[in-house]
């Protein structure tokens, strides 16, 4: 079968299809109408995508392009992004195109058609039981400070602020602590926005 052959085919099999359509213009010397198929289907998603926003859920996007800023995926049709910021370190280690990737809705603009997902906030909505305020966890230095030290838990982000280290006053930070090393925290506080966490050393 050759290729204007199956383009006839595919015609053919479209007469007498019941579908919807969204009407464009209308041209009154003719009596025609433009319709769009496509501009029907960017409704419905969005549509979707707010229904999604009011639901607070976690999404499955398709991973289509990786960059420096980030990953470009596509929800409901649509192209959002995901900041680097916003993914988490094991992600970033094996996260590949056309995979999936779990994230919630960070920004959802129709007038510009702007889509901003996060990785992280996903994760800390999935494992609600690993991240509460009072939890005992286990992390290891990333980072290394003046005024605290970066902490990745489970793949999210914590800051432990200089003034959450004991109750004595640290001259030094860097000859008290070193990257990689591992250290017991508490969580305080949890920033479901911004996909990261505070924690603390005292009243452990």
């Amino acid at each position: 079968m050759t290729y204007h052959e199956s383009i006839e085919d595919r015609i053919l099999s479209l007469i007498n299809e019941t579908r919807e359509f969204f009407i464009v213009a209308y041209n009154k010397k003719s009596h025609q109408l433009l319709l769009s198929i496509r501009r029907l289907e960017y409704i419905r998603a969005w549509k979707r995508i707010k229904q999604i926003q009011g639901e607070d859920i976690i999404i499955n996007a398709i991973v289509i392009n990786i960059n420096k800023g980030g990953l470009l995926v596509r929800i409901e049709g649509l192209k959002s992004f995901i900041p680097n910021s916003h993914i988490t370190a094991q992600e970033k280690k094996i996260i590949k195109i056309h995979q999936i990737i779990e994230c919630k809705l960070l920004v959802a603009d129709e007038r510009k058609n702007q889509l901003i997902c996060s990785n992280k906030c996903a994760l800390l909505a999935k494992f609600t039981d690993r991240f509460k305020i009072g939890n005992i966890v286990n992390g290891e230095i990333t980072e290394i400070k003046k005024y605290g030290l970066f902490i990745t838990i489970h793949g999210i982000p914590a800051l432990l602020h200089i003034s959450e280290i004991g109750y004595k006053h640290i001259d030094n930070i860097n000859t008290k602590f070193a990257l990689g090393n591992k250290i017991q925290v508490k969580i305080i506080h949890i920033d479901t926005k911004q996909g990261r966490l505070s924690v603390s050393t005292r009243d452990m």
